[in-house]
Order: structure tokens, then sequence, then C-alpha cells
């Protein structure tokens, strides 16, 4: 080999280690930035104004609030710690978080932080103008049948994707259905819902809405993902007759006998939607609409949905029957004022709640990628600088 070629090869050499250590020290410069991003994102209550109340459940409430870094609007559930563990539902609330934090559907509320003080844990996600279903189904009485079959349809594929991730849903019902700005509809409230180890796998809670719950829950035997469909028949019949399928009473113990019940129809509900439903009512689960392997694809396959595009709708490519108006963001015209017109002060919390990871709920924090990458773009806050505004506590 001569003189000229060894130099040249080793410089070939030198060159390359040089390029792999820059790309090394880029890496660790990346990897430091994104680890300083964490350390630094410390979510307290304080970085939200609270603007209306939107709503209250059996642990905590609802806001919509604004957050003070970005000036974006976002739906606030804020929930009692202790009366969680009154209740015994620590499970549920941190597979709630956990669950949403795993979720990526356009037919899916989205989470966007999640922190904690000494007494409460919050849950902030995106906040849905439109309202929900209960609010417009009460509103209209009943819908027109393209109206109602365009909302099947996106739960349906909201469904599907929570099913193909091994997730049961457990409590699908008109409040728990958010609609957006342009009159589409996505699933809420992930607190009784489970994340199972296996497709094969079942639950056995006894969990639900009584009016939506599939009556093998009530037998302690086991139920799968199919419970979801028997709520998604009970919901599409309420769209289109006003009413529910089977009579049980608020705040009553449930009877067994009321699903043996025949299921009566308007005489002018279409026949198609009359099959469709008593298929998904089936009080077999193994014969209902929805049941094994095939999960929705055969709900798709139902005569009701011949000719829908289901790609395009997962795409959003339709609109949507119905829109809403707005004067502005603040408008609240679609939420109950029984809860919008009470004063936002009452609801808000100590201010040196400090921001501590109780035991219970470790690793509970998040802050979606869509913020994190908003902040190493745009710089820290001000009040920021490595501390909480909490900090200051003794």
């Amino acid at each position: 080999m001569g003189c000229c070629q060894k130099k040249k090869q080793e410089q070939l050499i030198e060159k390359n280690e040089n390029t792999e250590m820059e790309k090394k020290n880029e890496k660790n410069e990346n990897n430091e930035s994104s680890q300083k991003v964490q350390e630094v994102i410390k979510v307290t209550y304080n970085d939200f104004e609270p603007l209306k109340l939107l709503g209250t459940g059996s642990f905590g409430r609802v806001l919509l609030v604004r957050y003070n870094n970005n000036n974006m609007l976002y739906a606030m559930k804020i929930l009692s710690k202790n009366q969680i563990k009154i209740k015994h539902q620590e499970e549920h609330t941190k597979t709630e978080r956990d669950l949403m934090v795993k979720i990526n559907s356009p037919f899916i509320v989205n989470i966007k932080f999640a922190f904690q003080d000494e007494s409460k844990l919050y849950i902030v996600s995106d906040f849905m103008q439109g309202g929900d279903m209960f609010y417009h189904i009460h509103s209209n009485k009943k819908f027109e049948e393209n109206r109602a079959k365009f909302y099947a349809i996106e739960l349906i594929l909201g469904l599907e994707f929570l099913h193909k991730n091994n997730m049961i849903y457990r409590d699908l019902k008109p409040e728990n259905l958010l609609m957006d700005s342009k009159g589409h509809l996505k699933i809420s409230d992930f607190g009784l819902s489970k994340i199972l180890d296996s497709p094969d796998e079942k639950a056995y809670t006894l969990c639900g809405t009584p009016q939506y719950l599939a009556p093998e829950i009530l037998k302690n035997k086991g139920y799968d993902k199919s419970v979801d469909w028997w709520s998604l028949g009970c919901f599409l019949y309420e769209m289109l007759t006003g009413f529910l399928p089977f009579y049980i009473p608020k705040g009553n113990k449930i009877n067994p006998k009321v699903f043996e019940e025949p299921l009566r129809f308007p005489p002018n509900i279409n026949p198609v939607a009359v099959n469709l439903i008593s298929q998904l009512l089936n009080t077999n689960p193994k014969k209902r609409l929805g049941y094994g392997e095939e999960d929705a694809e055969k709900i798709k396959k139902h005569k009701y949905f011949d000719g829908v595009e289901w790609e395009k709708y997962a795409n959003k490519e339709f609109d949507a029957p119905f829109i809403p108006e707005f004067d502005n963001e603040m408008d609240l015209r679609y939420f109950d004022k029984m809860f919008t017109d009470e004063p936002i002060d009452s609801n808000r919390p100590t201010v040196n709640s400090r921001p501590r990871e109780h035991s219970v709920y470790q690793d509970f924090t998040y802050v979606t990628e869509s913020v994190k990458n908003n902040l190493m773009e745009n710089g820290m806050n001000d009040n920021k600088n490595g501390k909480d505004d909490n900090d200051n506590d003794s």
C-alpha cells in the first residue's frame, strides 16, 4: 500500500470518527434538552385561569380553564383523593389516566395534562364546546335517522379503536359523549374503563350506568368487550325514539327480569335499524352482534351501514349533520346553566396546595408531547425557571 493511499485512509477514518462523535454529542444535547424540559414542566393548578364550571360528578368537578402558557382553553377534571379513597376507586382513577395517555384517536377526547397536589388529582383534556349528547338528545327529543346514523358510525370507530387496544369502555352514555365545535363526537370519561392483559381476558367488576348496562355484567360470571356494543344499542335506540329500550328507575336495584321483556319500537322506525338494534341488544353476549374476534367489523357489515365509506368517516371527510353555532370561544350555550352560572371562585383549591406525588398515585403527572414541543420552541414560562409557584411553601 502506498504512503499517500495509507494517509488518505487514515484521514477518512479520522473524519468518520469525528462525524460519529458529533452525532453522539448532538444526540446527548437533545436528550439533555428534553430532560431539562421534563424537569422544568411542573404543572400546577396556578398555571391555569379558571373560567367556568362545566359540570359535577361523584368525585369532583369539571372546569373550563385557560392555560397561561399558550392561552388555550381546556376542560379540567378535578378529583378529590379523599372521595376516591372512600369509594375505593383508586385503581379505576389510575387506569383512567393511564388509558388516556395511551389513546390517540380522533373519536376520543385527548388528555393534555395530568398532575396532583396533596388533596386532589387533575386531568386536563380537550374542551369540547359543543357540549354532551345528553343535552342534544333532550333538546331535540330525538334525532332524524341520518343524524343518529352519523353519530353511531363515529362511536363504532371510537369503540373499535379501544377494543383493538384491549380496552373495555364500560360507560357509554349520552353524558360521556361530547361534541366538538364541528359537530363530531368524541368519547370521554374513562373512570370505569379497563385495560385487558389479553384479547380473551374477561372483566368481573360490577360497574356502569344501569340504563346502559349489559345484563351479563349483573351475573358475576365475567364479561368481555361486547358489553360496549349492548350500550351502543341502547344509545341508538334512544337517539331514534327519544326513550330508553328498558325501563330502569334511577337509584333502584336492577331487576334482571326487565331484560326478558320484548323490545318495542315505534312503527315509524326503519326496519333495518330495528334489526340492528335488536342484534346489539341480544341478552346472550355470544349471539350479540359484535361478539368475538371480528368485533366492530361484524357491525360494520350490517345492512344498516350499506354504502358507508368507513375510511372517509375515520378521516372525518364528511361534515356533521348538525354543526353547533358559537358567538365566541366562551359561548357555552350547549352546557347546563345550572353549572355555568355558578360562581367559579368557590371551586378554587387552596393556593398553597403543594404539587406532591402521593404514593398511591406515583407517576400520575403527564404533559402531552405537543405542549412539550411548544415549550421547547417558544422557551419556558417566565414564572417557571425550574421552580414551581408553590416551592416557597414550608
